[in-house]
């Protein structure tokens, strides 16, 4: 189904309708927007618009279409500017050609063109192949011969190429046996037979000998470097050698010994005087002399008899004699302390003397292994270098005897590679000139199928009015016998121009009682149903029905009720869908009946106003 949805276009200001496939009649009064709706329809589908289609006094309107099936939606949008009504939007058809077949053969309202030309007697011919003439068929001529002389061009360019294959061919032969000779002296020149064997062994014995010469210099170059490496290892070590001083140990150990011997002497006295000492005061300070002597008691000091010697003495001189036993002991001690240091720095020097000794020593023997390796290092480098020597030349003879027959060679070798690169781009060549040849038959097609369709083009005018002609006289003979008008026959009488052939206007000629009459002689019905014809007729011609699916029928009250109903009946066939209007009076119709009941149009503002 088709959903239109209307805003200010012709006599509506607003309104819905839906069309389905087959007939739809709009049936209603005058003023009841009948004209209106099927105008909204052209407008949406690409139909012609004026200053009218837009509802007068207003800027703007619009339609829009759904298509449901297909769930499309189209929408054309109106705007006065001016004086003028422009449009905007995307209507159904938006080919400038279906759009024109559209409005000339299904748009048949009451200013349908050939309806109009029909009605007045005009000439049919402008209107009827109006189509053609928006085709620019010239243009497309042009085109075609444009075409055409290029696929000429190539053609020739084809057919030279064909020439030109068997001078290739023979060409390309006489290369090939210049190849044949060239490898064949190139195998014969390493078949050769020189002093030292033939070439491939000489080659051979020249490639041994440089890569034996190769080991040997690698050699020579090894021993080189082993010998530099040793004799700099022999100057570092003796240069170590010479920066290294080794003091004499002659009297250090027995200075140590000595001072061992007076720190021992000490560490007894020491021993010994803190024995007594601590004896003594062990007394003194323990209240005990009454244990070793005895001890009478004066009015000032304390006398007592030497537990030692028995003599008398006093405290006091006891205890004076135990600190000067004292400073003797803190003497020893000082003493005996400063020989540790001495002792114990003699020996870091004892021992730093020894290590420099050993590391002497090291080096000493070090520096005769080297010089030992040195030697026979050198007398090895000294027989390599000589076999090398001997191993150069025999690669300079064996180079001299190779460089005559290498020089034959690459002469031969670079003209037999000169010789494939010219035949390679020879038979590039013969290709291209071969699929150059072949394109002969299919340009001859191609250009015999442009020639056809420009004889096509040139003829179309004259076919398609040919068709249209037909298609008429088709038309009139079923209206004839469907509506028995009250002329017998009428056809499109074409006039041609005798220099071009070509047909220069249509002329429409009616027959009543055997004799020609015009349209002024029809009624009104008749007038209205052969501009049908007529228009139909270009519907066919111009396959209009692939192009729209709608055909539009307005202002049909010419026509008497039974005869609309005949005419919708036969041409409800030929689209998919038939829109008519039609008043109350035409009775009841066997399609979709369409009312404009709900519909905002220009007429209810009219009488509400008065």
């Amino acid at each position: 189904m088709w959903e239109f949805d209307i805003c200010q276009i012709a006599g509506i200001y607003s309104g819905e309708a839906t069309l389905r496939p087959g007939l739809n009649v709009i049936q209603a009064s005058n003023w009841e927007g009948k004209s209106s709706l099927l105008t909204a329809i052209r407008t949406v589908l690409g139909g012609e618009i004026d200053t009218s289609t837009l509802t007068e006094g207003e800027s703007e309107g619009a339609v829009t279409l759904t298509v449901t099936d297909a769930d499309e939606t189209y929408e054309v949008t109106l705007t006065r500017r001016g004086d003028r009504v422009v449009q905007s939007g995307e209507p159904y058809l938006t080919n400038d050609q279906d759009r024109l077949c559209a409005e000339l053969f299904a748009f048949l309202h009451g200013e349908n063109p050939i309806r109009t030309a029909v009605r007045n007697n005009n000439d049919l011919t402008p209107s009827l192949i109006r189509p053609l003439e928006e085709e620019n068929i010239r243009a497309e001529i042009r085109s075609l011969q444009a075409e055409r002389e290029d696929l000429q061009r190539e053609l020739s360019t084809a057919e030279k190429a064909a020439k030109q294959l068997p001078a290739k061919t023979e060409r390309i032969s006489e290369l090939e046996d210049e190849r044949d000779q060239l490898e064949s002296d190139i195998g014969d020149l390493e078949g050769d037979q020189e002093t030292d064997g033939n070439q491939a062994e000489l080659r051979e014995s020249l490639k041994k000998a440089r890569r034996e010469r190769e080991q040997f210099k690698k050699r020579v170059d090894r021993l080189e470097q082993k010998t530099s490496s040793i004799t700099s290892q022999i100057q570092d070590k003796r240069a170590t050698l010479e920066d290294l001083s080794v003091p004499s140990v002659q009297g250090l150990q027995a200075d140590i010994e000595a001072k061992q011997a007076e720190r021992q002497q000490l560490d007894s006295e020491i021993e010994t005087l803190e024995a007594l000492y601590n004896a003594n005061e062990s007394v003194l300070d323990g209240n005990h002399l009454n244990l070793v002597t005895e001890v009478g008691t004066q009015l000032t000091e304390d006398r007592l008899s030497c537990w030692i010697c028995g003599s008398e003495t006093t405290r006091e001189d006891i205890e004076e004699r135990m600190e000067a036993l004292s400073e003797q002991i803190l003497t020893r001690r000082d003493r005996r302390s400063e020989l540790r240091n001495t002792i114990a720095e003699l020996e870091d020097q004892q021992a730093e003397i020894t290590r420099k000794q050993r590391r002497k020593d090291t080096l000493e023997q070090e520096i005769s292994s080297l010089e030992n390796k040195l030697t026979e290092d050198r007398a090895e480098l000294e027989t390599a270098q000589t076999e090398l020597s001997e191993l150069s030349e025999r690669v300079e003879s064996l180079e001299a005897k190779n460089q005559q027959q290498d020089d034959r060679q690459r002469e031969l070798e670079r003209e037999l590679a000169r010789t494939e690169a010219e035949l390679e781009t020879l038979r590039e060549e013969r290709q291209s000139l071969e699929e150059e040849a072949t394109k002969r038959d299919t340009l001859s097609e191609q250009i015999e199928s442009i020639d056809d369709d420009i004889e096509s083009l040139r003829s179309r005018r004259e076919r398609i009015i040919d068709e249209v002609i037909a298609a008429f006289d088709e038309a009139l003979a079923e209206v004839v016998d469907m509506f028995d008008p009250s002329f017998e026959t009428a056809r499109l009488e074409k006039y041609t121009d005798a220099e071009t052939g070509q047909t220069e206007r249509l002329e429409l000629v009616i027959s009543r009682d055997s004799r020609e009459i015009t349209v002024e002689h029809l009624s009104e019905g008749e007038v209205e149903l052969v501009g049908f014809m007529v228009a139909l007729a270009g519907f066919e011609a111009f396959d209009v029905a692939e192009r729209v699916p709608y055909i539009l029928l307005d202002e049909v009250d010419g026509l008497a009720s039974d005869n609309l109903h005949t005419l919708v009946t036969y041409l409800e066939g030929r689209t998919e869908c038939l829109v008519t209007t039609a008043y109350p009076e035409a009775g009841d119709f066997d399609g979709h009946r369409i009312s404009p009941g709900e519909w905002e149009v220009v007429s209810d503002s009219v009488e509400a106003t008065t």
